[in-house]
């Protein structure tokens, strides 16, 4: 059976840019609805599902971050991509926490804006593939009167230090902690793990993690906010990391910290 086209809501006060995105979107076969503000946009978040919010930064009235936070609640699962003009580490990181998946310039080319909109639903089905695989295991389990749940068998753990990461449920744990990450968070960790020892490039985690390429610089924007993101969770001093290393004007990578004396 044909899959329906996903839904895509987009907000954005400038005209040009609304209609140029908007017709790329449907040329690809996305069921694009596009509207001029944010009160606009929420409005539309109450009334149906939609799969992907593509908002402006800044609108009059309500800002895309405003719309994401709010359209949040009512819809967690939507993947939510922010248009700017111009990146901003300080949106980029209230972004990160309302779950805002990418930051998109709108003067990407046509491909860099599909790219980006594929990658974001790709990662959007297969967190929802995961929930209900999740949700029916807890149903089979309940029905076998709360026995034990038993590892998944596909279920691996990649440790660093006292690190471990799971590649099968998106699930992190330092000792006996269990740490909350964002899809993107958990992605830029999982690449960095299974290079563990090895410099990454800033595009090469935007490929690894995001799914396409960026040049360099804008690849190194992309990345820092989440980076700062992830230290502030798994180190235990983040101004003096011991996993994650900067390689200066390079990249990243994920060290074995030295063992406590």
């Amino acid at each position: 059976m044909e899959q329906p086209p996903a839904r895509i809501l987009m907000a954005d006060d400038e005209e040009p840019i609304r209609m140029t995105m908007s017709a790329i979107l449907r040329r690809r076969g996305y069921a694009v609805t596009a509207v001029e503000n944010g009160e606009a946009a929420l409005a539309l978040v109450h009334q149906q599902p939609f799969d992907l919010l593509l908002l402006d930064l800044k609108m009059p009235g309500l800002s895309g971050i405003d719309v994401a936070r709010r359209a949040r609640e009512l819809q967690p699962d939507a993947a939510i991509i922010v248009l700017t003009g111009h990146g901003s580490l300080d949106s980029a990181l209230e972004g990160i926490h309302v779950g805002v998946f990418d930051y998109l310039l709108k003067t990407s080319s046509p491909q860099d804006v599909l790219a980006r909109v594929a990658a974001a639903l790709e990662a959007q089905t297969e967190a929802r593939r995961k929930q209900r695989v999740m949700t029916a295991l807890q149903g089979v389990f309940a029905d076998l009167g709360g026995v034990d749940q038993p590892q998944a068998s596909s279920e691996k753990w990649l440790e660093v230090g006292d690190l471990q990461v799971s590649t099968w449920n998106q699930t992190v744990r330092r000792g006996d902690q269990m740490l909350s990450f964002t899809p993107t968070e958990f992605r830029i960790l999982l690449c960095l793990a299974q290079q563990v020892g090895q410099v990454m490039t800033y595009s090469q985690i935007v490929q690894c993690a995001q799914g396409y390429t960026a040049q360099a610089l804008e690849a190194s924007e992309l990345i820092k906010p989440h980076m700062y993101h992830i230290r502030q969770k798994i180190e235990l001093d983040p101004s003096n990391p011991r996993y994650i290393l900067t390689v200066r004007g390079t990249g990243y990578m994920l060290a074995l910290p030295p063992a406590a004396v």
